[in-house]
């Protein structure tokens, strides 16, 4: 029997093929001896001339690189208006290789002789016409790659597909399928599997890995971006008894075969049925059926959680460096370039997508191109999966994806209106063409259940999908916003488009008429929180979280509405003001939560630099204007010096946003902008008719004389009543902006502000306070 061999480019060679199969080439030089190929000749050794392939190359396995050129010594010029040449050597497939996998090499002989189909590669590109030996890869199969159309995705009413459904339907003719029939396959290079050798590196500390997740898991109550917890903890318990030791030690082979194995897997479609529960839906993907994606989720999760503090670390904690959700950003970019090529379209590719995008989000901040790139991303692949007219599909869905598919498309939908007004663009996904089915009001550990007991938590949701138990969870945020979410999109329309001025004031009161309809439709511990005191007793930090955005997308919607009739309808700014104080005041009480500001760091980063610079701005833009007038007004519209103090505790709030968090850029500028505006207001330029104030410390007397309640109108500092905060101890009777407070230092009332100064200048900064 004839002995074979694998050369590097996964071809099988016959080293004992007849002399008939191998003949001299035809080729001569200009000496007129037979021309040599490639590496003889550029190794400056002797060639037989022998096709397909020489001696020499066979004993070297290096069978594909064995050209017979026909003008070596000649370089290819460059054509006008072309990129560079690809050199010479990647027009060849000795990058390309087919390891044998794990399970493989365990169970076959090694003598048997294992016939693997190659995997093409589809990001090289052939610059130049080349003679090659009949042994090489052929060229065609490239051309016949880049002709096959790719993964098609939804097709709409306007398709083509649409008119095959709706005409041969009534023949009893079966349409054609969307999808192609076959699976392209991905060419394994080199380069690529030493890519994803890189990338697997970074779980050799999978017990530092565990214990993230474990973290991030707990603090946000089992529930994650996308990816819930049950889910991920399959993952990890598949990935670390199956591989827990390739990982660890990170052999160099067994690592480069099980990099294979994920990217077979990942090239195959993941296929279920309705019947399959969550465990054994995630046990599909993990284990020998490890895929691509599920390595990205782990790495986009465990980044997440890098900046929550961790008391059970009893030594330094390697994540809390500030580079280590940088690099887990990576290596799920990379992950999800994985994925791409392998044309991986699926719920895990979107969930892998939306984790991702929070992660970069905490990096680079949700305004950066990157990031606004990825959430375009998100929606074409949920637009691509049909998401946005059917979450079911084919009607062969489980439970539980069927909810998280609902939730998907709540956050993408909603993520995007939210970042579109903020960046004042248009949206990219419409709730016009959207059929947005808000998902149920039920925990984690509630919709992976099955029979009575998913009908037992059913039976507990009121009539329109709410919790009766008055917990709010992060799918009762979503379930909420989406109801304010398509009034924000007609807000932002009213922005950015033109309309007269009468058709402004009939879109706006329709908007006002659907806020207050979907307020009226809300259950009763919903419309508290948007009116009534926020109750912190007995709440966990996701609690508190979520109800003060859940209050805060009420009065966004306000504030925004109002900011447009101001700006097109002539409307008064009385409204607009008295929404930007309640705002303001919410988020700075929220802010001096220090339990909130050491887990959701991020997250109240965030709203500082949305929804609270956008009301301060408000506030300090019309407070400028308010000293501005000619004549200052008895009964001004923002008290002045409530409002110098509360921009001013606020602009501390954005400088002391950490440098390394993504929305350090907004709130640094912020910051610089309201402080700009309070020094104009508080150092205004002296005029030549005004006395200059008199350096004299003010006596006892003359402060007594300034403190009496007759001589003084002050406004009364009732933020804890305004925003119905009810917090323990004597945090409730706290004045929060402080009108009241001099810190046991006696001073006079800071009125004036050449009076402050004074007062300053004098005051005995050594004496303690008493």
């Amino acid at each position: 029997m004839n002995r074979t061999r694998q050369p590097s480019g996964g071809q099988i060679i016959d080293l004992q093929s007849t002399p008939s199969n191998r003949t001299l080439t035809g080729k001569y030089r200009r000496n007129g001896k037979l021309q040599s190929c490639e590496p003889c000749r550029r190794s400056k050794l002797r060639c037989d001339h022998v096709v397909p392939a020489c001696g020499r190359c066979v004993r070297r396995r290096c069978v594909d690189q064995c050209v017979y050129h026909p003008n070596p010594l000649t370089q290819s010029r460059r054509r006008e208006g072309t990129g560079p040449l690809t050199p010479l050597t990647s027009t060849h497939d000795e990058d390309s290789v087919v390891v044998d996998s794990i399970e493989t090499s365990r169970l076959e002989s090694p003598t048997a002789p294992v016939v693997q189909t190659p995997l093409p590669r589809t990001t090289e590109v052939v610059t130049r016409e080349v003679h090659r030996a009949a042994s090489a890869p052929p060229l065609h199969l490239r051309d016949e790659l880049a002709s096959r159309a790719g993964l098609q995705g939804f097709l709409g009413e306007t398709s083509y597909i649409s008119i095959f459904v709706d005409g041969i339907g009534n023949f009893r003719v079966p349409s054609p399928d969307p999808e192609p029939s076959h699976v392209a396959k991905v060419r394994l290079s080199h380069e690529r599997i030493a890519q994803g050798c890189k990338v697997l590196s970074f779980l050799k500390d999978k017990p530092m890995l565990n214990c993230l997740v474990s973290r991030w898991y707990e603090v946000c109550e089992d529930e994650g971006c996308i990816c819930i917890e049950p889910i991920m903890k399959e993952w990890l318990w598949g990935l670390g008894v199956h591989y827990g030791d390739v990982l660890r030690d990170q052999n160099t082979e067994k690592i480069r075969r099980l990099c294979e194995l994920l990217w077979r897997n990942t090239q195959t479609p993941f296929t279920f049925n309705e019947n399959i529960t969550a465990k054994q839906w995630a046990r599909s993907s993990t284990g020998p059926n490890i895929r691509w994606e599920v390595i990205g989720l782990i790495a986009a999760v465990a980044g997440q959680c890098a900046n929550i503090p961790e008391p059970r670390f009893k030594k330094k904690n390697p994540a809390a460096h500030p580079s280590f959700p940088r690099q887990m950003c990576e290596i799920a970019e990379a992950c999800l370039s994985f994925c791409r090529d392998c044309e991986a379209m699926g719920d895990m590719f979107t969930w892998l997508l939306m984790e991702t995008y929070c992660l970069m989000a905490m990096i680079k901040g949700e305004s950066s191109h990157a990031t606004y790139t990825l959430s375009g991303e998100i929606i074409s692949s949920v637009v691509a999966m049909g998401f946005h007219q059917d979450i079911k599909m084919n009607g062969r869905i489980p439970f539980f994806l069927l909810e998280i598919r609902k939730r998907l498309l709540t956050q993408t939908y909603s993520g995007e209106i939210g970042i579109a007004t903020f960046l004042g663009r248009p949206p990219r996904l419409s709730h016009r063409y959207c059929n947005l089915e808000p998902p149920l009001d039920l925990s984690v550990s509630q919709i992976v259940l099955e029979g009575d007991a998913l009908a037992l938590a059913l039976a507990g949701l009121d009539d329109k999908g709410f919790n009766t138990a008055g917990r709010v969870h992060r799918v009762t945020w979503m379930k909420t916003w989406l109801g304010f979410a398509p009034a924000r999109e007609d807000i932002l329309n009213l922005a950015l488009c033109e309309f007269t001025r009468e058709e402004i004031l009939r879109r706006a009161e329709i908007i006002q008429t659907r806020c207050d309809q979907h307020l009226e439709g809300l259950p009763l511990f919903i419309k508290k929180i948007k009116d009534g005191p926020i109750e912190t007793e007995g709440r966990t930090p996701t609690d508190i979280l979520f109800m003060c955005v859940i209050r805060q997308a009420f009065r966004a919607n306000d504030l925004l509405l109002q900011r447009v009739l101001i700006r097109k309808a002539g409307a008064t700014s009385d409204k607009l003001i008295h929404t930007a104080r309640s705002i303001l005041k919410d988020i700075l009480l929220m802010s001096q939560r220090h339990d909130l500001g050491t887990l959701f760091q991020t997250d109240i980063a965030a709203l500082l630099a949305v929804q609270g610079l956008r009301s301060a701005a408000v506030i300090a833009v019309e407070l400028l204007k308010q000293e501005q007038l000619p004549v200052y007004p008895k009964e001004p519209l923002l008290p002045r010096s409530q409002t110098i103090q509360d921009l001013a505790v606020f602009a501390a709030r954005l400088g002391a946003v950490d440098p390394s968090d993504g929305s350090f850029g907004f709130c640094d500028q912020g910051r610089k902008a309201i402080t700009h505006i309070l020094d104009r207001i508080l150092s205004p330029p002296n005029r030549p008719d005004q006395p200059q104030p008199s350096r004299k410390p003010p006596t006892q007397q003359d402060q007594c004389a300034q403190l009496s309640p007759e001589s003084l109108d002050v406004p009364t500092n009732d933020l804890a009543q305004n925003c119905n905060f009810h917090l323990p101890g004597a945090m409730g009777a706290m004045d929060f902006t402080m009108t009241d407070l001099n810190f046991g230092m006696e001073g006079p009332f800071l009125g004036p502000d050449n009076d402050f100064m004074q007062w300053l200048e004098n005051m005995d900064w050594e004496r303690p306070a008493q």
